[in-house]
């Protein structure tokens, strides 16, 4: 995979998806505490339910960064196609997979000002870890601006040992 760098505060992170391991999920929550420059996506950061996928998505930019909505459902809309979930974009979460969920999930996350991701344990999102390398491949391919960091257990290692991950510090 291409990774490419960014400099942020005099720190280089990559722009590719790494992953850290803890040999617990206890000690996840710490490290997550002890930055405060991220996007958490976790089973705790739910969608809004009231809320299409590119409304979701789009609130971001609407509130954050004062987009007009049309402007912003627009640029969530193309972003879904991005990822060959386009589909999906008028639909409410009760009506979606678990991995379209996802994806609407780092799209969102992508939209903020933060320069990281954390994912906290992926399984918790996801219907299984099976295809992992291919979520991780179609999120490095919407070429992210921000360092995406999966945090997980040692015990889930085998999931991603074939997936081309760099390993975070």
């Amino acid at each position: 995979a291409l990774y490419r760098y960014l400099c942020y505060r005099g720190v280089i992170i990559t722009a590719a998806v790494s992953l850290k391991l803890f040999a617990s999920y206890e000690e996840i929550t710490p490290y997550i505490q002890n930055d405060t420059e991220h996007v958490l996506l976790s089973s705790k950061t739910p969608l809004l339910s009231n809320l299409d996928m590119k409304e979701n998505i789009a609130l971001i930019k609407e509130v954050h960064h004062k987009k007009p909505r049309e402007a912003a459902e627009a640029e969530a809309k193309e972003m879904l196609k991005r990822l060959d979930i386009g589909h999906v974009a008028d639909l409410r979460s009760n009506k979606c997979t678990k991995e379209a969920i996802f994806y609407v999930m780092i799209v969102r996350a992508l939209m903020c000002d933060q320069p990281k991701i954390f994912i906290k344990t992926p399984l918790q999102l996801l219907e299984n870890l099976a295809n992992i390398c291919s979520v991780i491949q179609n999120i490095e391919n919407l070429h992210p601006n921000k360092g995406i960091i999966i945090l997980d257990t040692k015990a889930n290692f085998h999931h991603y040992k074939e997936c081309g991950c760099t390993m975070a510090e």
